[in-house]
Order: C-alpha cells, then sequence, then structure tokens
C-alpha cells in the first residue's frame, strides 16, 4: 500500500482535494505498541512528499487533518516493502525532532526495525485480526536522522487501512479530559459474569454452610437444601468456564493490558516505587498519584491475588463434589487434597476465601467510586461502555502520552 512511484509536486498536499480520489481508503484504527499516541502513530505514518497522489497519504491525512511534509522520499520497490522519509522539526515525544519514518508492509517493517519478539508477536496478532476484518495494516518505524543518516529504526505500531467510512480517530474530549476505549467487549461480559456468579455461590453456599432459613430438621424438609446445592453446582461450573474463558484472553487477545505478562506488573525498582506512591495516594497521604490507562502495581498484584485465590476455591470445590463418586479417575484426581488434609479442612479453606472475596468486593467497590469522584476516571461506566477518562496531555505509566 505504499506507493512506489513518485508523486506530483505542484502544490502542497494539505491543498490537494482529498474527497475527489477515485480509491477511497481510509484510516480503521491507529495501534501503537511503543510510547506514541494513536494520532501520533498516524502523522508519522503520513509523512509524505508533497502533493502526493497516494490514496494511503490520503487516507492518513483526512484522519487527523495535518501531516508533515517530507524533505527527501524513498519510495517502495518490489524487493523493499516499505518507504523512508525523512523529516525535520517534528514535535514528538516532549521534544523537536529530526527523524527516518519507515513505513509498508508490517512482516517487512518488523524485519527492518528493532523490537523485543513480545511487540512483534503482539503487533502480528494485531494485524492478523484487521486481515480477517478486511483491512491491510501498515507497519511504521522511526529512526533519529543527523544529518542525512538515520539511526535504527525502532517499530512504532500499525495503521490499519480499509475501504470505507472513516473511523474516528481524535479522542473525545470533556473539560481537559481524553476518553481511552481500554476494556475489550470480553472482558466487560466476564466482569459481569463473575458478578452474577458471585453471587449465586456466596448466596448458596453460605446457605449450604448455614441454612437460616426453611424448614428445620425436625420436620418435612422437603427439597430446599437440594434446590440450593443445584443452583450452587451449575453456578460452581458457570465460574469454570468463565474463569477458562479470561485464561485464553491472557493468551489470544491483541491489547497488552490482557496478556499474560500484565498478571505479574513488578519488574524493576522503578515499579516498586510507583506502588509504593500509589499506597500514599490511596491512604491521603500524596495529592496525586501515578497515571495509569489499565490497572496500576498495587491494583494489578491485588488483581493477581483474587485470580490464585479463585483458582484455590475451585480447585477446593471441585475436591469437596468429586466425593460422590470416589470409583471415577477424574473425581480421584480432583480430590486427592481431602485425602491428605481431610474433609473439615478444605471446606474451612473454601469458606474463608469466599470471606476474603466478599472483602475484595467491598474494597474493589469503595476503589471504584473513589477513582470515579476523586479522578473523574470513569471507572464505573468503564465497565459497561470500556472507556476511561484520562487529563489530556498527561504522561501514563502503562501507555503513549494522552493526546
Amino acid at each position: 500500500m505504499t506507493s512506489t512511484q513518485p508523486a506530483s509536486a505542484q502544490q502542497p498536499f494539505s491543498q490537494v482535494d482529498h474527497t475527489r480520489m477515485k480509491t477511497v481508503l481510509n484510516v480503521a484504527a491507529s495501534i501503537p505498541v511503543a510510547d506514541v499516541g494513536s494520532e501520533t502513530l498516524i502523522r508519522l505514518a503520513g509523512v509524505s512528499p508533497a502533493g502526493s497522489n497516494d490514496p494511503v497519504d490520503h487516507a492518513l491525512y483526512r484522519a487527523i487533518g495535518e501531516v508533515p511534509a517530507a524533505e527527501s522520499f524513498d519510495y517502495a520497490t518490489e524487493h523493499r516493502r516499505f518507504s523512508i522519509a525523512h523529516v525535520k522539526g517534528v514535535e514528538f515525544g516532549g521534544g523537536v525532532h529530526d527523524l527516518a519514518v519507515m513505513r509498508g508492509d508490517i512482516g517487512s517493517v518488523l524485519e527492518a526495525s528493532d523490537a523485543d519478539p513480545g511487540v512483534k508477536s503482539l503487533a502480528l496478532r494485531n494485524a492478523n485480526v484487521m486481515r480477517k476484518l478486511g483491512r491491510r495494516s501498515l507497519g511504521v518505524a522511526i529512526a533519529p536522522l543527523v544529518g542525512d543518516t538515520a539511526g535504527e529504526f525502532k517499530f512504532q505500531g500499525l495503521v490499519a487501512l480499509s475501504v470505507g467510512g472513516q473511523k474516528r480517530i481524535r479522542s473525545h474530549t470533556r473539560g481537559g479530559y481524553t476518553r481511552i476505549q481500554m476494556w475489550p467487549r470480553a472482558l466487560r461480559i466476564q466482569h459481569w459474569l463473575n458478578m452474577l456468579l458471585i453471587i449465586a455461590l456466596s448466596v448458596t453456599g453460605y446457605y449450604i454452610m448455614n441454612p437460616f432459613f426453611g424448614a428445620k430438621l425436625s420436620q418435612d424438609t422437603g427439597y430446599l437444601m437440594g434446590i440450593i446445592r443445584y443452583i450452587h453446582f451449575v453456578s460452581g461450573f458457570a465460574w469454570i468456564a468463565v474463569a477458562a474463558w479470561r485464561l485464553s484472553l491472557t493468551v489470544f487477545a491483541t491489547q497488552k493490558h490482557m496478556r499474560w505478562r500484565s498478571l505479574w506488573p513488578i519488574y524493576g525498582k522503578d515499579d516498586v516505587k510507583k506502588m509504593w506512591a500509589t499506597m500514599q495516594y490511596y491512604l491521603f497521604l500524596k495529592e496525586e498519584g501515578p497515571h495509569y490507562v489499565g490497572h496500576n502495581v498495587l491494583q494489578q498484584l491485588t488483581y493477581s491475588t483474587i485470580y490464585a485465590l479463585c483458582t484455590i476455591q475451585i480447585l477446593s470445590g471441585l475436591a469437596l463434589y468429586g466425593l460422590y463418586d470416589q470409583y471415577n479417575l477424574v473425581w480421584q484426581f480432583f480430590s486427592f487434597p481431602i485425602h491428605i488434609i481431610g474433609i473439615p479442612m478444605v471446606r474451612l479453606i473454601h469458606t474463608v476465601i469466599m470471606f476474603l472475596l466478599f472483602a475484595f468486593v467491598i474494597l474493589h467497590v469503595y476503589l471504584v467510586f473513589r477513582a470515579d469522584s476523586i479522578e473523574n476516571h470513569g471507572g464505573v461506566s468503564a465497565m459497561i461502555n470500556g472507556g476511561v477518562w484520562l487529563p489530556a496531555g498527561s504522561k501514563p505509566v502503562d501507555a503513549p502520552e494522552i493526546e
């Protein structure tokens, strides 16, 4: 999708009539993988010679309304499936820089630029998703430019193009805040299913432990306990299915905040310092904490701990359920802990975790409403529409600068 023939330079690119192009390409998505925003990525990809008639250049221009003009432009060829543009005086990363911009076939750009294996995997997965949606992905990489010599190219992300309606690229803004589409539909569905199933499991589980209403043991008890146990078992297996679905997202999700590496957020001393700063903020010892688009270090550690507790809860539940058929090898396997520590201890673990989940839910709801009231973060609505709000111009720890 990169031009292989020089374009006319009779008039500035901004004065070309972009609405009269015969092939109407439009930007469908901008997916950064480095410290650039979605608009900045498009702006970098759109660096082109003056007067370009390339439909790709016009699509990029229409998406944001402005692109830098190239000082020089080396077109793609049959054997090198990307172009290289030199541009000077670009506002980027909090400063003004001279850059070389590589743009073209995403596989070729990834091969010719520097990107760690995790970034490459994520970029190719996103490109594959775009391809299945009928969209073509352009890879974008940049390098510092000294004179006419480019340094090492660093991969920045991909821009997906499609034939059809223009998708809104500029972020929604409100009172100095920018809306970031964060949580995918699958995670939001899982969140609310988790809520419903945990309520069902907790209420029925507590009743199984302590039948606080209904017929007494000295009377004809009917089948109330059987119904309660049935609801508990069905809800339990449904919860296992939701857990398996969530686990699959850590492998197959295209958003880095959803993948398995995010489950452990501490990779250095800086992460520990940010966690301490967040704790001080939560305790009202600091007026402002580190900005995150996704979960901060403390939140993610808490969620990962909850995931571990839920895993133990599922296994202890399966151990207790499996007692009904100890001739079955599957249930013998799941009930193995009972033969080591005994039924009372497994029941105690199962009950204690239920109360720990109660405490987590209370704390979780408090912190979500606190973030909404103090930070205008939109945490409650985020699990409905997927979007969070951050101050425009802020630089989150886990994302590019908010444009």
